[in-house]
């Protein structure tokens, strides 16, 4: 029964993720990101955190950079730089490289979803995560132990649990 498993025992620790920093830029961003699939890594997140906000002597986690937050943030800076409507938008911009320089000038912390009310701490049910992430329309959760990150779990690790029941 998904009630009787904890998140704990799902999770991907925090080390296997990629990371960035709130004050990095987007365009620094993308490049971990990429370096890190290159490297044969599959996740298309990254964890962010602050460098001035700590828990104990860690430094803290603040959100998560997904690939959707990047490409929104690259087309909401779009619509601002050009004073334009999103159906008017041209999205040609995407293949040049000197508008995606200046449109990834953003910092991260700008662009991230911010850990709010979507995480589960470690001690959770898989229940639980999957009432969070089907409510807050997130595919990834950060997992807790007190204030303390420590791994995250992802959608597909629910479902191939729930694979694993049928």
């Amino acid at each position: 029964m998904p009630e009787t498993k904890k998140v704990k025992e799902l999770m991907v620790p925090l080390s296997e993720y990629p990371v960035a920093y709130e004050t990095d830029t987007l365009k620094h961003a993308i490049k971990v990101l990429r370096n890190y699939r290159a490297s044969g890594h599959e996740h298309r997140s990254l964890l962010v955190f602050s460098r001035t906000k700590k828990v104990g002597n860690e430094e803290q986690l603040v959100g998560i950079l997904t690939t959707r937050d990047i490409l929104n943030a690259i087309k909401k800076n779009r619509m601002l730089y050009d004073n334009t409507e999103l159906f008017t938008m041209s999205w040609a911009f995407f293949y040049r490289r000197e508008p995606l320089n200046e449109l990834t000038v953003t910092k991260v912390g700008q662009a991230i979803r911010p850990l709010v009310d979507a995480y589960v701490q470690a001690d959770d049910t898989v229940t639980r995560a999957i009432e969070l992430m089907m409510t807050r329309n997130v595919n990834i959760l950060p997992v807790f132990e007190g204030k303390k990150a420590v791994g995250i779990i992802r959608a597909i690790d629910l479902l191939d649990y729930i694979a694993g029941m049928l």
